[in-house]
């Protein structure tokens, strides 16, 4: 059984027995999951004794103590963040879910298939800042709230840069999302409702019309604005008609904060038609909604997803919103939308009018609102779980990997690198062998090796190099998966499985994996580093020029076949993969990567790899001058930076490695780049201080 982290907001616990709308949303999943069993889930929450009053078989409920000195750090933490400007608010009880974490995930033999975070955006960026190297899962997001201090733009982009997929209530917070990290994987979980607790409404005709607010008394919902419009909308009235209109408040906490008091001391003036109340449990209003023939939810900010309009339009209660955030893709035509942004009043005190004076709209309305609600299966809440299982699993029905492997002239290793691809354990495979015009046996080892499997495809050509020979299998590929294998190398028979896996996991368009020199020799030789790790697509290129785990080359690696689309090696050069890779990882959302040794590297002295610097100089330096073409053309400044930096570092490494004659042009070469491209601005001050002075060395 797949076993997976949900860390809740640990504001209120889980299960919801405080109710809370993100607690009842991990509530909803814990309790469905008991019954789907679809997971082993840890779920950290805050502590509270109602546990005992639960009991789950599939939900190991981990608690997180939250002491009076830390409820008041939090208060105070909140109350400067609120305060200071252009912030990315941070929660001191962070420091304590991380540490049960922690501490729960050092005991586990394997690590969670995944986790997600609920809300609390700085609790994400500290889960990744803390399992830096280590973490080999895949992390969601699930964003309830609109972009503020505590889900701000800079950890939107940290999220992204790290390989955090998201989970969106609404359409509106995944462009919200989008809009600061435009390569950012978002997926959409609606919030939803039983419909069996909003019944179409019982309301019956005794003629009174009665308007409803339910929810926060704070600034940002507009419920003085409200009060304003109901007053100036009575006024407007008959007089047998304005003595039947009434306004019931609900949603005061015990002890009202300033605007509470605004609110209520404003309400008190007309205390005989409009009434007060504290807050109520969801299941109370559910029931309540059938006292009432009109709600208002005058939001002046941008709702996330608008749990109360649905719950009104489910029960065909007419409503008048505004065109808050999430709200109207909630509502669709079952309700009246007014623009927030100017004369607020004026345009409620016009709608609420309307259904005041016209019994008819206000009743068709209610049917049209009745059916909105049901017409989208996502808010019915019992589908909640099986659509968050739908992003979480990400299994595909088509798994075949094309193994594409160039044959020139290794009929001593041909066998044993097929031999490792025929056994593999993932056994959706084709293997296609292009003997790239040999002049040894090894076009005719490639026609009896076929005999032995079918799986097994032969392509003779004339001879094209590498990159040709690569470019004629991405050609007749069908497989959903590429992978290279040179033919000189080989892959432990788990390889593929492992990494397709992986791949599908992290949902992930390309997984590496880590490598190893073999020879006939010597002893294996690991080069790859030990560090798991899971990245933007724009990030992993930046993984690619700094460290050695994604490294350059094109045959440790698992892609989706749809990045080949337009991609092809450029033939006639060596260094194709300098040449090729960093397009595929830009067009990557989500590049993963894990350190096992699957890839066996042979090295033997006639190799490409082994051919003269001087040789292989020259198409080099064309690769990364058009890598930096394509960065700059793309306005990817860093990037670009990083790959003139790449470019004269690579010179220096050549001037150091060659025969002093030819040190002279490899100088002038030096100069005239950094001329041309300049000192990258975005690197370390070291590092631009030793690229000026460089140009002084003496050739």
């Amino acid at each position: 059984m797949k076993k997976i982290a949900i860390i809740a907001p640990c504001i209120l616990p889980v299960p919801a027995l405080m109710g809370g709308a993100v607690e009842e949303l991990v509530t909803c999943i814990i309790n469905h999951n008991e019954i789907s069993k679809n997971y082993a889930i840890d779920l950290y929450t805050i502590a509270n004794c109602s546990y005992n009053l639960q009991d789950y078989s599939y939900t190991n409920i981990i608690p997180i103590p939250l002491d009076e000195i830390s409820l008041q750090l939090d208060k105070v933490s909140d109350k400067y963040y609120r305060t200071v400007k252009n912030k990315s608010a941070k929660r001191p009880f962070d420091t304590k879910i991380m540490a049960e974490f922690l501490k729960r995930t050092s005991e586990m033999d394997e690590s969670y298939y995944a986790v997600m975070v609920e809300n609390q955006m700085s609790l994400a960026v500290e889960l990744i800042r803390q399992t830096e190297g280590s973490r080999d899962f895949p992390i969601y997001f699930h964003m309830h709230n609109d972009v503020d201090i505590y889900r701000s733009p800079e950890y939107i982009r940290t999220l992204v840069k790290n390989g955090v997929q998201f989970i969106a209530v609404s359409q509106y917070i995944k462009e919200q999302i989008l809009k600061y990290s435009a390569e950012a994987v978002v997926h959409i979980l609606r919030n939803g409702i039983s419909f069996d607790d909003y019944p179409m409404t019982t309301r019956a005709a005794d003629g009174q019309i009665k308007y409803l607010y339910a929810g926060r008394i704070i600034q940002d919902k507009g419920v003085l604005e409200l009060i304003d419009a109901f007053i100036k909308m009575r006024e407007r009235l008959p007089e047998e008609l304005k003595n039947r209109i009434t306004l019931d408040i609900i949603g005061f906490i015990e002890k009202p904060a300033p605007y509470e008091r605004a609110v209520l001391e404003k309400a008190k003036k007309y205390a005989d038609i409009i009434k007060c109340q504290n807050r109520i449990s969801t299941s109370r209003l559910a029931e309540k909604y059938n006292e009432y023939d009109v709600v208002l939810m005058p939001t002046l900010i941008e709702e996330s997803f608008g749990l109360v309009a649905l719950e009104t339009i489910a029960k065909g209660i007419p409503l008048i919103t505004t065109n808050s955030g999430g709200v109207p893709e909630v509502v669709g035509e079952g309700a009246i939308i007014i623009n927030k942004e100017n004369n607020l009043v004026d345009k409620l005190t016009d709608a609420m009018t309307k259904l005041a004076v016209d019994e008819n709209f206000r009743r068709e309305l209610g049917k049209k609102a009745f059916s909105e609600a049901r017409r989208t299966v996502e808010f019915d809440i019992n589908t909640y779980y099986y659509r968050l299982v739908d992003i979480l699993d990400t299994e595909y029905s088509h798994n075949k990997i094309s193994a594409i492997v160039p044959v020139y002239n290794v009929e001593k290793q041909l066998n044993r690198c097929v031999e490792s691809l025929i056994n593999q354990t993932h056994k959706d495979l084709e293997i296609i062998l292009v003997d790239d015009g040999s002049t040894d046996n090894s076009g005719s080892l490639c026609d009896e090796l076929a005999k032995t499997d079918s799986r097994i495809k032969v392509i003779h050509q004339e001879n094209r190099g590498l990159s040709g020979a690569r470019n004629s299998g991405l050609d007749v590929a069908t497989g959903s998966y590429i992978f290279f294998v040179d033919s000189d190398d080989y892959l432990d028979t788990i390889a593929l499985k492992k990494l397709l896996y992986h791949l599908q996991r992290c949902n992930a368009d390309i997984v590496g994996c880590g490598f190893t020199y073999v020879s006939d020799h010597k002893a294996d030789s690991p080069f790859t580093n030990s560090e798991s790790g899971i990245w933007s697509g724009k990030e992993a290129i930046h993984q690619m020029m700094e460290s050695n785990n994604l490294c350059t080359t094109a045959w440790n690696k698992l892609y989706k076949r749809s990045l080949w689309e337009d991609v092809r090696f450029p033939e006639g050069r060596v260094h194709e993969d300098e040449a090729t890779t960093y397009k595929l990882l830009y067009k990557s959302k989500i590049v993963a990567y894990v350190p096992d040794y699957f890839y066996k590297y042979y090295q033997r002295d006639d190799s490409i790899m082994k051919a003269e610097l001087e040789v292989r100089y020259t198409d080099y330096i064309t690769a990364l001058k058009e890598r930096i073409q394509f960065f700059e053309e793309r306005l990817e400044n860093q990037l670009g930076d990083y790959s003139i930096l790449l470019l004269l570092e690579y010179i220096k490494y050549v001037y150091r490695n060659v025969d002093r004659d030819f040190r002279g042009s490899i100088k002038i070469q030096y100069n005239q780049l950094l001329k041309e491209y300049g000192i990258p601005s975005s690197i370390k001050a070291k590092k631009k201080i030793a690229l000026m002075l460089w140009r002084f060395c003496k050739a």
